[in-house]
């Protein structure tokens, strides 16, 4: 699934980051805004119950980088 492997290089790129410069406000903002544009979220969630799912995984990555911490960082 690609949105999936997509969602994984993200994270780490991201916890990369993070463990380089530190957690900030609005952690994850830019990517999680691309991930919406580039997989349309908006028509997902009322697509097929394929398509819903994908905008799950949009949706639980945007409260993972809301949710992230420096516990989880290491």
């Amino acid at each position: 699934m690609r949105l999936v492997t997509r969602i994984k290089h993200l994270k780490e790129r991201l916890i990369n980051k993070a463990k380089k410069r530190g957690l900030y406000e609005n952690f994850g903002d830019n990517e999680v805004r691309q991930l919406r544009e580039e997989y349309n979220e908006l028509y997902l969630r009322y697509g097929t119950p394929e398509e819903r799912g994908q905008a799950q995984l949009i949706a639980d990555f945007d409260k993972w980088c809301g949710l992230v911490c420096d516990g989880d960082l290491q």
